[in-house]
Parts: structure tokens; sequence; C-alpha cells
């Protein structure tokens, strides 16, 4: 929600410097006039618009990421989102909001009541109320208010200017921005929008009166008439102090060449640069997100828990944020563990890692380099400090052990990006091979554009099914739902590749598999479809995959899975 606000911001901002900087002193005043009325909800839109190919495309020129958790097993994996926040908690936040609300609302009624009250007090006639014993003049919805002690002179000048509000309906560009500030009553940025639009209202009316006026009288009537106006925000007034320099220069201002409407052209690129932006957030909060749900994972605690890296031992620790790759680590369920991560190079300790029993973590954004571990298990966590360093350590103490094997974070750069190393160990268990790293690519090269035209996505779920495919041969893998009976996504994986299919719409489905060699598509009945040229054996992977979440008292279960296509191949 933070990040929605400081978006909501940032655009308004941007759209309003563009509209003082380079449209507001043109004479195009109805372009204007839609500008100022569509940016504003533009930028309440905008932040939920979300590109694919530009979350893809522009990820893949940096570094492919990691975004879900790599297990070693082929086990169905569940990620839980913790929810601490309690069902008595007082939401303070919420209550301010529309206290907000429900003071502009007020604020709003009272606004009307003064209308109100002024035109059942006067005198009217053909929707012109006139105010006794005043020389206001101002005008709203459908009406005009005009004091009677203006010469009849003044009245007809400014009856023609009122009206062009009446007849363009200026009125209602001021409710919607009264509306406006109802519901963003905290943002001010909306009420210089309000201002914009009301200085401009004036220009269109002023446009039209000196097409039947002559341009220095009415300018002079402007200069000599008394000051005195209903403070009332949202009418339209015609004697206004504070607006009748700009109207006069506007008035006096040589009429805006043609040409100079290109400059609206300028939103075509910002409007570009607005979808690349709020795409790759999203899909950075996502790897966030990601990042916040497979670390919330302590399982079966019994006891407070302790940040997986305390901050105490933890204030020289390096970090590479420009990296997404992690060292996953899952303790078993005899004892609790403290890691130091050592550079190989240095000697030096770059992060220290708290478990609990049966915890899994991920420490991420691992600096470039090669690193062994140092292990300590035991109970009762503590810290000290030992020549000016801080220290973690256990009160009781049962082994220490130095894991010797390397585990080397360089990246490798290849023609299909930059690929980051990521590591699973488990310390109940022996360690994964350190010299084999995974590697693997968000991209969605391995799903062919031409039998995916209809491919399904649900980008609001950060599930993955991830397929580790045979050493023997490529393969061709058909997602497809149980309901339906049809194909939801086609990949094709060379020999021993890793691949994550990710945003799989909920519901239960099967593989349909065929292994192979020189992969080609044809198109049977107006369908795209993959196949190979020298075809080895097709099968039907029995295995139900449901990707249906599940709601619990502790938060949302996402389930994810992962698959060894050497198991189906070997057979």
């Amino acid at each position: 929600m933070v990040q929605y606000i400081l978006q909501i911001l940032i655009l308004q901002i941007s759209f309003l410097a563009i509209y003082d900087f380079l449209l507001k002193k043109d004479t195009f005043f109805n372009w204007n006039r839609i500008y100022l009325i569509l940016t504003p909800i533009a930028s309440l839109i905008l932040p939920f618009i979300k590109i694919d190919f530009f979350k893809t495309e522009t990820s893949q020129v940096y570094v492919s990421k990691l975004e879900r958790i790599i297990t070693v097993s082929s086990e169905n994996i569940t990620a839980i989102t913790i929810n601490n926040t309690s069902s008595n908690t007082i939401n303070w936040w919420l209550i301010a909001y529309f206290t907000g609300v429900l003071t502009n609302i007020i604020i709003l009624a009272l606004k009307l009541n003064i209308l109100k009250s002024i035109a059942t007090k006067t005198k009217s006639k053909n929707n012109i109320v006139i105010l006794p014993n005043s020389s206001q003049a101002f005008s709203f919805w459908n009406t005009i208010y005009i004091g009677d002690t203006l010469n009849t002179k003044e009245k007809e000048q400014i009856l023609i200017h009122e009206t062009v509000h009446l007849s363009q309906k200026h009125s209602l560009d001021q409710i919607w921005f009264e509306l406006l500030k109802i519901v963003l009553w905290w943002n001010p940025i909306i009420y210089i929008y309000q201002s914009r639009v009301t200085i401009l209202h004036e220009y269109i009316a002023d446009a039209i009166v000196v097409k039947t006026i002559n341009k220095k009288t009415y300018i002079q009537q402007l200069l000599n008439t008394t000051f005195q106006t209903q403070e009332i925000p949202f009418i339209n007034q015609f004697y206004n102090q504070s607006l009748i320099k700009k109207r006069i220069l506007m008035l006096l201002k040589t009429k805006s060449k043609t040409t100079s409407k290109f400059k609206y052209l300028i939103l075509a690129p910002v409007l570009i640069g607005i979808l690349i932006y709020t795409s790759c957030s999203d899909n950075e909060n996502q790897i966030k997100n990601s990042t916040t749900i497979e670390n919330s994972k302590n399982l079966n605690s019994s006891k407070p828990l302790i940040s997986q890296e305390p901050k105490c031992p933890n204030q020289n620790s390096l970090y590479e944020k420009k990296l997404d790759n992690y060292l996953s680590i899952r303790n078993g369920k005899n004892h609790e563990a403290i890691i130091n991560i050592i550079s190989v190079e240095t000697s030096k300790k770059i992060r220290t890692i708290y478990f609990s029993k049966n915890q899994t973590y991920f420490s991420r954004n691992i600096p470039e380099g090669k690193y062994k571990l140092h292990i300590t298990y035991g109970e009762d966590y503590a810290e000290k400090m030992v020549d000016g360093k801080c220290l973690a350590y256990f009160k009781n103490e049962k082994e220490k052990v130095t894991n010797e094997n390397l585990f080397d974070f360089n990246g490798v750069k290849t023609d299909t990006g930059y690929h980051t190393p990521s590591y699973s160990i488990s310390l109940d268990k022996s360690f994964i091979d350190p010299n084999k790293k995974e590697t693997l690519t968000t991209r969605r090269t391995n799903e062919p554009e031409c039998p995916n035209q209809n491919a399904e996505y649900n980008n609001e779920l950060d599930n993955y099914l991830k397929i580790t495919s045979s050493k023997n041969s490529e393969s061709i893998i058909h997602v497809t739902s149980i309901k339906s009976s049809k194909s939801i996504r086609t990949i094709h994986l060379g020999k021993n590749q890793i691949y994550l299919i990710k945003n799989i719409p909920e519901g239960k489905y099967q593989l349909h598999i065929t292994y192979g060699k020189n992969y080609s598509e044809k198109t049977i009945n107006g369908e795209c479809t993959a196949y190979f040229k020298i075809e080895n054996k097709k099968t039907i992977n029995k295995n139900i995959l449901d990707f249906n979440t599940l709601k619990t008292d502790r938060g949302l279960n996402v389930p994810s899975y992962n698959l060894d296509l050497s198991i189906d191949d070997n057979k």
C-alpha cells in the first residue's frame, strides 16, 4: 500500500510538471482541460497495469533471476505466508483515513448548503440569482449568481462569461475534483490540480467572451471592478483577485501555433517509462515477497523466533543487492545451529545465520567469491563481545564443524545472460555437490511462442513447476488441465536442463511428455503444435499436480513442485 501511494504521488507530480513547464502557457485550453481531468485518474490506474513484455524483457538485459525456492528432492513443497496480525488489533491508519474522508464529505456538504441558502434567500429568474447589495458574480451547476450593484454593461459581460461556464459544464470538473479530494484528502497534489483547472476554466470563458466584446473594454472592467467574492472554492468566480492578473496576461497572449500541439506527444515516452517502471517494480516485489514467504518457515518451533541473521553478529555483514542468488539451508530436528559463512580469499566472516530446530532459511545477496561454512550445533543461543567484535554462540554447545567444501558464488556470463549460482544444503544429511551450480533462467525462451499462443498465466500466483530434463534426450512437455483436457503451457527442454514454469493458474494438471530430437512445429486444425521429427517415446506422468491454493488460519498455502524427467525417460 505504501508503495502504491508513493507511485500515485510520483505519477501526479510528473504529470503536473509536464503541464506547468510545457503546456500551461499555450492557448489550447480544451486540450489542457482534458489533460488535467484524465491524468489524476491515470495515476491511480497505471500502477496496476503490468505488461509481461516489459516485465520479462527488461530483466533479461541484466541478469536472469532465481525467483523461488530450489529443492534437491521431487517432493511437493508448500510456501506459507504467516499472518501475525491479531484479529483484535485496531488499524489506526484505516481509522485516520476514514476520519479524513468523513471530514471532507462534511466540508463539501457545507459548501453546497451555503449555495442553497444563498439561492433561497434571494430573487431568482431564468436560472439567474440576484444577490442584493452585492457586486459578486459567480456560477455553479446551471445557475448564475450576480450582484444587483453592478451596472447594466457589467452585468451583460458577466452573463456572457458565466454562460460559457454553464454551457461547457465546468461545474462537473469542479465536482470531480471535490470527489477526488474526499478519497485522496491526504494528497496535496489534488488541490494543486483543482487550482490549475479553475484558472483554465476562466481562460476558456474569457477567450469566448472577447469574441463578442471588445478585448480592451473587457480587460478594463476586470481592473476597475471591486473584488468581492464568496469563498466557495468550487464555484466559477468572475472576480477573483488571485486570478485576475493571470487572466489578463492570457488575454493579451498571442494564440499558440498549431505545431505546439506536438508537445502532447511527450506523453508517449513518459507513459512507456511509467509502464516499464510499474511492471518491473511489480516483478521485484514478487521476488521480495517470495523471499519473505520462504524465510518465514519455522516448522514446529516451540520457542520465540530469533532473527535468522541476528543484528549484533552481522554488523559487518556483506550483501550484494544486485545479485539475486541464495544459499538455502535446512536445519534438522536434533539441534539448533549457528552458521558462519567464511570467505576463502580473506578468511573473514561475511554472514552469521542462526537456526532453530527443523527450520529452512534462504541467505540471499551473497557477494561473488568462494566460501566455506563454519557450523556450531547446540542450545540456548547467546551473544558476546570478543576483541570488540560481537559473536554468536550457544551456552550449551554440542559440536563444531568446519565444512571444507567450497561454494563458488562467482557468476558466469553467457550469450543468454548473466547466470548466478545458488546452492541448497541440509544440515542433517551430507552436503550436495558444491561444484554443481544450479543456474536457471526465468526467461520464457523454453516456452515457444507458436504453440503457446493460447497459454494461460496467473501473474498473481508466485508458484512454479521446476523441471529437470533428461540427460539422454530433448523433451516437449504439455501442462494439461485435468478439468478441460487442454494444454495451458507447452515447454521445450534440451538435454540436462533445469527450467521453472511459473505463474500457473489454479487447478489440477497432468504432464504429457514427448522425448526425441529435432524440435519442430506444425499447424493442425488451425492450432500450432510442437513435435519432434525423430520421436523416441511419449508418456503421461501419473502424478496429479494440484496448484489450487489453500487458505488456512496461518495464511495462504501456495503449492509448487519439482520434477525430474530422467525418471520417466529411463522407464
